[in-house]
């Protein structure tokens, strides 16, 4: 057998030495790069792109030059672009074209970026070089580079529009780099752009400019007509010729323009009239007014516009596919996915609903794209365990025909690997998506660290998948499936992975600086259910691997953000994450320092919180420098502020509740204001107190300047309950200030 294998393996080394091209032998090379001579400015990003990375990769200078200065018949060639060896037909949209032919390479495709398009693929699939992340590429180091001599890639993406919208995916050199076209510049062949892209009812008709001479145009609810978080009154004859006027005046003001969106406004509020209903109702779906309107701007739209698609939204109320009406062949729907579950797959048991939505437009449209959501807008930083429905979610899109796909991935754990493996599959659906997932772990954190990432995986996604929780993209919180015995066990995995990357790459390495980040979805989790969990190993008799001292952690963490560059930790937070964080270590900072009331009792029966922990809905309240305050610092109430100022406290169980309160202002009796304990996903109150002056006054009936302790007594604390302050309204009452809230472990 032996003497067999010798000879079989000679011959296929000498098949290889004589059915291949040395583009660069021990660091030097031949071969020169020739784009068009009027070459298009992404012919010339290509072939610069692919000169630099040859460069990284051979050491070798491959020079560039114009197609006039290519000797005829010259071999040892690499043609970029549109030149007379590219081959003539007719390219589907972004296809690409790799080639060996006569001794020379050709890289070519469709006008707008293909050739980009095939020198990345060349660059990925044949010399190897992987981009991770925007910061972090692989090059591999091969001084002499062979390329295959039967080397013919013809390929063209299944879908059009490919978008990851994540701060780490979005920079245009390494979107382009990984083939998507939301995100890009002219120089790397331009976005898929999109007129007034989505939401863009108010942007034709502006409530400011048309309400209060046609407010017949907006929304009746409850028989009034509004604008404020309202719709348009779809059947309304005079409201669409304007609203057609405006949408054509806008594409004569965008020459070139191939898609303008026409779609509700990013809230509810849509029109009940009469005519309205009575379309939906026939319809059995609010889409059945959308798609009667848009039909008709379509229509006009395609008289002047024959090449442009108008787009608008299957999203929220309008998800749902009308009955009968049919969208013109002009019109492009984008379906929305934002009420599904990602702890499965799209067609799903938990997804039904979704999954007939996804038949039905798939038979009615045309033109259909979709928008996905990989995120958890209730938590950035914590575990989110979608990793496995990623990947036969997009397939799924593009076996009901989707030929665009906008995924929405902001927040931060496992981001690179996420964005990576949509990124690949949005162009190339059919690649294997665990040996996609193997690959990017091996690569991006060691072969030595990859296998405690699968394993870290598996058990979080096994816990998820057996609390069949339903993993939304809003109101889940790692309490909702995280218990302490899982944490424990991925907490060990992860710190097992950090000992192994520093021992085997070492402590300032790519591989550790990469993992620290990852791990930071475990830490955050310690951090924000520090006490709870706390209690919940007292009460289990179980270990508990959380930090032994929680500011130090919290400290650490905030480092981290900055280091990594951390935007929000939830969505909307437009200050930033400083704020969050600040309350994150604020919390442990007052539990070292306790309030006399805690004072002889366990430390881990009760939990404080501060003026710099509480939420401030819409910047209403304000954090304001209080000598009376415990920290210097309190939390003040003007007379604007309803129910903004609160707080859900990480714990469980009967917890005595107290707030140190002070009041400002001339009232002398009737209410000042109210607190009390909310559960938010049992929707109902829990416990409320009025706050009335004998509480805060002296003997000579004003206010004291101290705080003072209100005891709300004993309330039963489940996930999702959170504790409040409201201002009374009373012009009297200039403001109220929170200093503290303390829970005391009842039995």
């Amino acid at each position: 057998m032996k003497r067999m294998l010798l000879p079989v393996l000679c011959l296929m080394l000498l098949r290889t030495w004589l059915c291949s091209a040395e583009l660069a032998k021990d660091g030097a090379t031949g071969w020169r790069i020739v784009v068009p001579a009027e070459a298009a400015v992404v012919e010339k990003t290509a072939a610069r792109e692919l000169a630099e990375h040859l460069k990284l990769v051979t050491g070798a200078d491959f020079p560039t030059i114009s197609e006039g200065d290519a000797a005829a018949g010259g071999r040892s060639l690499i043609f970029v672009g549109n030149t007379a060896q590219a081959p003539k037909k007719d390219y589907k949209f972004d296809e690409i074209i790799i080639k060996m032919d006569g001794g020379n390479l050709i890289l070519a495709g469709h006008e707008r970026r293909g050739c980009l398009y095939a020198v990345y693929s060349f660059l990925q699939d044949v010399v190897g070089v992987r981009w991770w992340a925007p910061d972090d590429t692989f090059i591999p180091k091969k001084p002499t580079l062979v390329v295959a001599d039967d080397l013919n890639v013809s390929y063209a993406p299944r879908m059009i529009s490919r978008e990851m919208y994540h701060r780490n995916a979005k920079p245009c050199v390494f979107s382009a780099r990984m083939k998507g076209n939301g995100s890009i510049t002219p120089e790397y062949g331009g976005a898929v752009r999109i007129i007034n892209f989505v939401h863009s009812f108010y942007k034709y008709l502006p409530p400011d400019k048309y309400f209060d001479a046609h407010p017949d145009w907006y929304s009746e609810i409850d028989g009034k007509r509004k604008h404020e978080r309202a719709q348009l009154c779809l059947t309304n004859e005079e409201m669409t010729r304007e609203f057609t006027k405006n949408v054509l005046e806008t594409l004569h003001k965008n020459p070139g323009t191939k898609m303008i969106d026409v779609s509700q406004n990013d809230w509810h509020g849509f029109c009940t009239c009469a005519k309205c209903k009575a379309i939906d109702d026939a319809e059995e779906s609010h889409a059945g007014t959308l798609i009667a309107m848009l039909n008709k701007v379509a229509e006009a739209v395609e008289k002047e516009f024959p090449d442009v698609l108008v787009e608008s939204l299957a999203y929220q109320y309008t998800r749902k596919p009308p009955k009968t009406i049919k969208p013109r062949e002009n019109v492009l729907i984008r379906l929305c996915t934002i009420e599904c579950s990602y702890i499965q797959p799209l067609d799903g048991e938990q997804n039904q609903k979704f999954a007939a939505d996804m038949e039905g437009w798939s038979k009615l449209a045309k033109h259909l794209f979709v928008w996905d959501y990989t995120t958890n807008y209730s938590d950035y930083l914590g575990p989110h365990p979608n990793l496995r429905v990623l990947v036969p979610n997009v397939r799924y899109f593009i076996k009901h025909g989707a030929i665009g796909l906008f995924e929405e991935g902001e927040g931060d754990d496992f981001c690179e690997l996420k964005n990576w493996l949509l990124m690949r599959v949005m162009w190339e659906p059919n690649l294997d998506a665990d040996r996609l997932i193997d690959e990017f772990l091996r690569g991006y954190y060691g072969a030595a660290v990859a296998p405690l990432l699968k394993q870290y995986w598996d058990v979080l996604i096994s816990r998820a998948e057996n609390e069949k929780i339903y993993l939304g993209c809003f109101r889940v919180t790692s309490d909702k499936w995280i218990d302490l015995a899982t944490l424990n066990q991925v907490t060990e995995i992860m710190n097992k992975a950090v000992e192994t990357a520093t021992k085997v790459y070492g402590p300032g390495s790519n591989e550790l600086r990469r993992l620290r980040k990852s791990k930071m979805g475990v830490d955050h989790v310690w951090l924000i259910r520090y006490y709870q969990l706390r209690c919940d190993a007292r009460e289990k008799k179980l270990p508990f691997l959380g930090p032994k001292d929680p500011l130090k952690a919290a400290e650490e963490f905030a480092q981290l953000c900055k280091r990594f560059k951390t935007k929000a930790a939830v969505i909307s937070q437009k200050k930033g994450i400083e704020p969050y964080l600040e309350g994150l270590k604020a919390g442990f900072v007052a539990q070292k320092n306790p309030p006399e009331i805690c004072k002889g009792i366990t430390e881990d029966k009760w939990v404080v919180f501060d003026a710099l922990s509480f939420n401030n809905i819409r910047d209403v309240a304000t954090v304001v420098n209080d000598p009376a305050g415990w920290n210097g610092k309190s939390v003040r109430m003007g007379t604007k502020v309803d129910w903004n100022t609160s707080y859900t406290p990480p714990v469980r169980g009967k917890y005595r509740l107290l707030a140190s309160l002070r009041c400002e202002g001339t009232i002398k009796q009737g209410k000042l204001g109210s607190w009390g304990v909310y559960d938010a996903w049992g929707k109902k109150s829990l416990k409320s107190m009025v706050l009335q002056p004998k509480y805060f006054t002296t003997e000579d009936g004003t206010f004291d300047k101290k705080f003072r302790w209100t005891d709300l007594g004993v309330v039963d604390f489940g996930s999702g309950a959170y504790f409040w302050f409201a201002h009374g309204h009373s012009p009297e009452l200039d403001a109220i200030f929170v200093d503290r809230v303390v829970l005391i472990e009842s039995p």
